[in-house]
């Protein structure tokens, strides 16, 4: 068992994705979905308190950047609040086969209870890459929302493996996709895609040593497994 950390955060997207019919319908993100937040030091988005942004915002939002306001406020949107947010996700994992996995939030803060392992985690990324919406989420290096009431400029995102990398390239391909992850517990993660001779590969790595501020051990240990190829 491994703790997924924001690796989470493919579920929530995904889930929301499957959920949601218009995703240029804009919400309001109430005050709530903050509270704790900064306390829990969860990485946010940037998003404000009372903005209106839209759904689509919010799936870049929760992908790049790995934002807590941004999987909370969708899953407050398609079920009325995490919590029963959190159910879809466990029912996606079982239909999934996802035998080994249990959440218990949508952004993949620490819990003993929420939990997973590399080969669910991978099932789960092979399945959500099928969905064309996902993937042109979880590959986008970069994202700006068109301006809002609290960020007249909008905002853009970076994906954070790629801000990251210093390259994608690998022998005979490149590295197109990824989620990074990281708590003290779950060490440094990463899901990520790769193309290589034409064929693609998911890998998922987790445990690495290291934290945000140091060398990002996650992406050098998934360039090094790519390079093997």
């Amino acid at each position: 068992m491994i703790y997924p950390a924001s690796l989470t955060k493919m579920m929530t997207v995904l889930v929301a994705i499957e959920q949601i019919s218009n995703l240029q319908e804009e919400i309001v993100l109430q005050k709530n979905i903050f509270n704790d937040l900064f306390e829990e030091n969860a990485s946010v988005a940037g998003f404000l308190p009372n903005e209106k942004v839209t759904l689509e915002d919010l799936l870049y939002g929760s992908m790049l950047p790995s934002g807590a306001e941004a999987s909370i406020g969708l899953a407050e949107y398609v079920a009325g609040s995490e919590k029963e947010f959190v159910k879809l996700m466990n029912d996606k994992a079982q239909q999934l086969g996802m035998k080994n996995t249990h959440f218990m939030n949508t952004t993949g803060l620490h819990h003993p209870k929420h939990y997973t392992t590399v080969k669910d985690m991978s099932l789960l990324l092979q399945y959500a890459l099928t969905n064309h919406e996902f993937r042109n989420v979880y590959t986008a290096e970069r994202y700006s929302i068109k301006q809002t009431n609290l960020h007249p400029e909008g905002i853009t995102f970076t994906s954070r493996m790629f801000q990251h990398m210093t390259t994608s390239a690998l022998p005979g391909g490149e590295i197109v996709g990824g989620k990074t992850g990281y708590t003290d517990e779950a060490g440094l993660c990463l899901a990520s895609l790769a193309v290589v001779n034409g064929q693609e590969y998911v890998l998922v790595t987790v445990g690495a040593e290291g934290n945000p501020r140091t060398e990002q051990y996650n992406i050098t240990d998934a360039l090094s497994v790519y390079s093997q190829l």
